[in-house]
């Protein structure tokens, strides 16, 4: 395969996923198709990039820094408190945990931006589950405090405390682990390509059959149990709260029905801008429409 050069503006380091197409076993994978490639540039042409080099590795080191601060913040909090907590802390606990292992990829992640991947396939593995787990227990915890907060208001369920507890933490122990079950594939799959001029990137190739066959149910699994499962049982359950509190006239029952709103809120301005990139990404692979490099390069 000859030398391969592409836009730098049309990936990024820290997350990309890539396409490899096998000639046959025994060949090299060629990433060509995959990116709107630029005679012009090259991999080394990160390097010139402003963004890349000064303004990413600023933003992961400075959301490091204060997430890992905040989320410590809280976990000291709630630990403290542990004999105390309420169901919802507990699922909060467990939130938090799963921040924590993500802030902890964060300094691999400006290194990455400076210098591309440099950690060998094992981390690439690792490290790429980790951020999975991380997406995929946030969202199913959220949902589970949604569920928690339903059963507690609309049918007023208050079992006996240490019985409530232990269930508490055995649905986050089986949260856990089909979030770890979820990123199989990228434990399996994910691994390290370098191009000509010696630079690195961690990605998730399509090998064959089997390998797009995986590639496109990551992708399913990734938009449906990520987000569209979490974001229905939030919906439901907070609107049958709030129907149910919404002719009351006791403050905290009020704050209870504007904390619900919030919570659903934030959940879809973060998380939906991403997942229609990547829905629109998924498409493109999928040749569902044509591929616009100008709109990719935008």
């Amino acid at each position: 395969m000859g030398p391969v050069s592409y836009s730098s503006e049309t990936y990024d380091l820290s997350q990309v996923e890539l396409s490899g197409y096998y000639e046959d076993e025994n060949t090299t994978p060629s990433l060509e198709g995959y990116f709107c490639f630029n005679p012009a540039s090259s991999v080394v042409g990160n390097q010139r990039d402003p963004f890349r080099k000064v303004f990413m590795p600023l933003i992961y080191l400075l959301m490091f820094v204060l997430g890992t601060v905040g989320n410590a913040l809280v976990l000291v909090i709630l630990e403290r408190f542990k004999r105390s907590r309420t169901t919802t802390e507990n699922f909060l606990f467990h939130l938090t945990l799963a921040n924590l292992a993500l802030l902890l990829t964060f300094p691999f992640s400006v290194v990455e931006s400076l210098a591309g991947w440099v950690f060998g396939k094992f981390l690439c593995k690792i490290l790429s589950a980790v951020h999975k787990i991380n997406f995929y227990c946030s969202s199913m915890l959220l949902g589970c405090i949604a569920v928690d907060r339903y059963l507690a208001i609309v049918y007023a369920i208050h079992t006996y405390r240490k019985r409530r507890a232990r269930s508490i933490h055995l649905t986050c122990t089986a949260v856990w682990l089909c979030s770890l079950l979820l990123t199989l594939p990228d434990l399996i799959f994910m691994e390290v390509w370098t191009d000509d001029s010696n630079r690195s990137i961690c990605y998730f190739p399509e090998v064959g059959i089997d390998g797009n066959n995986a590639w496109l149910a990551t992708r399913f699994l990734y938009h449906t149990v990520g987000f569209f499962v979490p974001l229905l049982v939030m919906c439901y359950c907070y609107t049958a709260i709030v129907r149910a509190l919404c002719q009351s006239q006791r403050l905290q029952r009020q704050k209870a029905v504007r904390v619900a709103i919030l919570v659903t809120g934030v959940f879809l301005l973060c998380w939906s801008p991403y997942h229609i990139v990547i829905f629109l990404n998924t498409l493109t692979k999928l040749e569902a429409f044509t591929k616009n490099c100008l709109l990719e390069d935008q």
